[in-house]
């Protein structure tokens, strides 16, 4: 633990440094290309057939958010990380609202994409940012750790350490 320039106390995040594992739903080879050569240092992609403890589903959404379904059949224990061609507020909100667990733009810098991935694989939710939490029926949003539906019980430490480390916010704990 280390106190920052505004005295708040930090707690060191040990998996900061971890390459999230990511299996990649597309049709498009040109897209898998695309993703191994812009995070391609930041992310370690699988097609291993078993499998990994701790592996996310990244779904190309650049097209269409329709995708997302086929995805979830498909894979119904992978936390989905929905990838748009731009930040888009209305086609972030309508990905949440589909039961994604994150959502990423292409143009976004890569250190985001380990971030916001390491966020999701820790139970949290990602939106171009931790924490994004969108209630459609009662039409608010908030700013706070969130998870998803999927993800019963508290958020995990991964998750808590990196909003209290990257935000300096008192996550509630």
């Amino acid at each position: 633990m280390t106190n920052n320039a505004n005295g708040v106390t930090m707690t060191t995040d040990p998996w900061r440094e971890d390459q999230p594992v990511c299996r990649v739903y597309s049709h498009s080879p040109r897209f898998r290309q695309q993703l191994a050569e812009y995070v391609g240092q930041e992310v370690r992609f699988t097609a291993a057939r078993e499998k990994e403890p701790r592996e996310a589903l990244i779904v190309d959404c650049t097209s269409s958010t329709d995708v997302v379904r086929t995805a979830r059949s498909h894979f119904p224990t992978h936390p989905i990380v929905a990838v748009i061609p731009e930040g888009d507020p209305a086609r972030v909100i309508e990905l949440l609202s589909c039961g994604v667990e994150g959502v990423i733009a292409l143009n976004d810098p890569p250190s985001s994409w380990r971030e916001g991935l390491n966020v999701v694989l820790g139970g949290g939710r990602w939106g171009g940012g931790p924490g994004l939490d969108v209630s459609l029926e009662h039409k608010y949003a908030s700013y706070g750790i969130a998870t998803h539906d999927r993800h019963s019980g508290d958020v995990t430490m991964r998750t808590q350490l990196f909003v209290r480390n990257r935000l300096a916010d008192d996550t509630g704990d």
